[in-house]
């Protein structure tokens, strides 16, 4: 029977099962492909119940931060867009689907709430500011006896000329965000370092739905704000608030940079240990998968069910032989010295070959009706009549004289049905399987079982002709994927930091406002061991993807507050003016953020739990880092070059500006 994929395949082996003609007897189908295929089921179920409750939960966020529901459809619909066209696309361009992309989608309703708010807010403070100017003109012109009316508050070229002012401002700084954030992504799918295929379509994913929620943000905010007459309720308490966070990195810089550093210090010093976990086993998996569990029940019950293997190859063996090479009795002694010398006496392991085919099949030998012999074929091969064939003192040993030993062997494995034959030996006799059979182990213990077994393997054996391979399988391919996610997270990390860091030098024009904007970013990813450790979060598939997903979402925050320092000013009271404004901001864009990750907490699969935690914590650290962290490594800097000069003490926080340096005369005419 052919069969079209995976899926075909465990659905026929099931039919069969379910149609067995006696059904006393409970049988559950198990093992790696079954257990991955239904884990992988699992996780889409989940996608599909969670992006309707995270555009739920955004969508009471935003209300309640707003109280307006106009907002929930100026910043929704560029969110429903581009969510439709990038999974649309993925679809198109043949993507392969994997479960990781269920952390795909929550990142990005976040991402998108974050570019409309930001937009549709700097567009309403701006035509505020606009209007506010033009009502101060039209009272001082109706003072002076103009008859001037009030400027209506929805007047066209008003809100035109608003969102052209936002575009060149905010919407620069959303721009760079998202050029910033596609570059980070990115590198998740750069395959030189991340040899996970569902890693590289988050990636993929990532960057196209970025890209869709830049173009439909900016074409859809200010004409959804524009149709419904959007207004942002005054909150003079929050600006309030936001005044007074502003101050705190302005009057005590170096107690933040301070805190900072300990913290930092800290996440340092568990950095290795807490990244460098193996990846959790059965209880990071969802809960309920009948295979998972049947298969954790096995591996206690047997102390087996994680089957791995090694070929041992004589094909230069059988070159000079006229036989089947793998048939000859020298080649079966040194597997079967390596099983039970070697193999077999490591911990919680052990061996099944052809040899062990031999030693399972009895042979009984009569003279005259007497049983004489009666042991296994393995046995019966090493016997000591075999070199007493002849000899007339050894009557006992003529029966041997009938037959050979190769004879003997050929006749066992021949009577071996196919099935059972082909997965012993290929069909050129040259090559042979041995299974190493263990229970399900942490994948540290297992890791140094491994090694253990290649050393072995790589020793070989002293029979001239003979291979042994490395060990490969299911322990194998299990470590080998827990290393290629750590590299994968330690690349991916690193890489991002650079890459960010070059694009925004390139794009601020200053390696000095790079620098710090990625410094507010980068000491965040730092604390994620500390988070991990009191979690008790282990590596998985996704928090693997943590640190380069942070430095994406954290850039914006950045890159948002420093854009508007620099149009306030680079002083005490412009960068107080921007947090206070931008700071309001990214607190409602980062609450909208983590509202829309919160949907992780509905679903079964712990290891995705994990994940959305840490995106929340590490967000939201994210969100102070932005707002507090970065303005006081700013002041620290002027404050340390206004010393270094000989300067005079940086501008005090009560000073809103400073004297031009040329001082003008005027005279005032009565």
């Amino acid at each position: 029977t052919e069969f079209t994929d995976h899926r075909d395949f465990l659905g026929r082996v099931q039919e069969v099962l379910d149609e067995r003609p006696v059904q006393n007897t409970q049988m559950t189908m198990t093992g790696l492909v079954p257990v991955l295929q239904d884990v992988s089921d699992e996780i889409y179920l989940d996608l599909e119940e969670m992006i309707p409750i995270s555009l739920f939960l955004v969508a009471v966020t935003m209300f309640l931060l707003h109280r307006n529901p106009k907002v929930l459809v100026i910043c929704g619909l560029p969110i429903v867009l581009s969510l439709a066209v990038t999974f649309g696309l993925i679809v198109i361009m043949d993507i392969m689907l994997t479960p990781m992309i269920i952390a795909a989608g929550p990142i990005l309703i976040g991402l998108g709430v974050d570019y409309s708010l930001h937009l549709i807010n700097r567009i309403e403070e701006t035509r505020n500011d606009l209007l506010k100017e033009r009502n101060e003109q039209a009272w001082l012109d109706r003072r002076d006896g103009f008859d001037i009316d009030m400027p209506d508050e929805w007047d066209p070229q008003l809100y035109k000329q608003a969102t052209v002012q936002t575009m060149m401002t905010t919407g620069h700084a959303v721009f760079l965000s998202a050029v910033t954030t596609i570059i980070g992504f990115s590198v998740l799918t750069w395959d030189k370092i991340v040899p996970i295929v569902p890693m590289r379509t988050v990636g993929m994913t990532l960057v196209l739905g970025i890209f869709c929620t830049l173009i439909f943000s900016i074409l859809l905010v200010p004409t959804l704000g524009w149709l419904l007459r959007y207004k942002k309720k005054a909150g003079h308490t929050a600006e309030k608030i936001w005044e007074r966070i502003g101050e705190v990195p302005i009057r005590a810089p170096w107690l933040v940079i301070l805190v900072a550093i300990g913290i930092s210090v800290a996440g340092i010093s568990m950095l290795s240990e807490e990244l460098n976990k193996p990846i959790a086993g059965t209880s990071e998996a969802p809960e309920g998968i009948h295979s998972l569990n049947t298969l954790a029940n096995y591996s206690e019950e047997f102390d087996a069910g994680q089957t791995s293997m090694f070929i041992v190859d004589v094909t230069s063996r059988n070159s000079t032989d006229n036989k089947h090479a793998i048939r000859d009795l020298p080649v079966l002694d040194a597997i079967a010295e390596l099983q039970d010398e070697r193999i077999n006496m490591v911990p919680k392991t052990r061996s099944t070959s052809i040899v062990n085919i031999l030693r399972s099949i009895t042979v009984t030998v009569n003279i005259s009706g007497q049983p004489i012999y009666s042991q296994s074929l393995w046995d019966l091969l090493h016997h000591e009549c075999w070199e007493e064939i002849g000899n007339p003192l050894r009557p006992d040993c003529a029966p041997f004289a009938l037959t050979s030993r190769d004879a003997m062997v050929n006749v066992a494995l021949e009577t071996l049905s196919v099935e059972i034959r082909s997965m012993l030996i290929n069909e050129a006799e040259d090559k042979t399987l041995v299974y190493v059979e263990q229970p399900y182990l942490n994948l540290i213990y297992a890791g140094s079982l491994r090694d253990i077994i290649d050393s072995h393997l790589s020793d070989g054996v002293e029979l001239e002709g003979v291979i042994t391979k490395p060990l490969t399988g299911g322990l194998p391919v299990s470590l080998d994927i827990n290393k290629g996610i750590h590299d994968a997270q330690r690349d991916t990390t690193i890489m991002t930091l650079f890459v960010l860091l070059l694009t925004m030098i390139i794009l601020f024009r200053s390696p000095r406002y790079g620098i710090l904007t990625m410094v507010a970013v980068g000491v965040v990813v730092l604390w994620q061991p500390l988070l991990m450790r009191g979690g008790d979060v282990n590596v998985n598939v996704f928090t693997a993807m943590v640190g380069t997903i942070v430095f994406g979402i954290g850039v914006d925050d950045s890159i948002h507050v420093m854009q508007r320092i620099r149009e306030e000013g680079e002083t005490p009271a412009g960068m107080v003016k921007a947090v206070a404004r931008t700071g309001q901001t990214i607190f409602e864009t980062s609450a909208t953020t983590c509202a829309g990750l919160a949907a992780g907490f509905f679903v079964a699969f712990p290891g995705l739990k994990n994940f959305f935690v840490l995106m929340i914590i590490l967000i939201s650290l994210a969100l102070l880092t932005s707002v507090i962290l970065l303005p006081a490594m700013m002041v620290a800097y002027q404050s340390v070059r206004a010393w270094i000069r000989g300067e005079p003490r940086w501008q005090d926080y009560d000073v809103a500006g400073s004297l031009a340096s040329d001082v003008m005369d005027v005279e005032l005419s009565p």
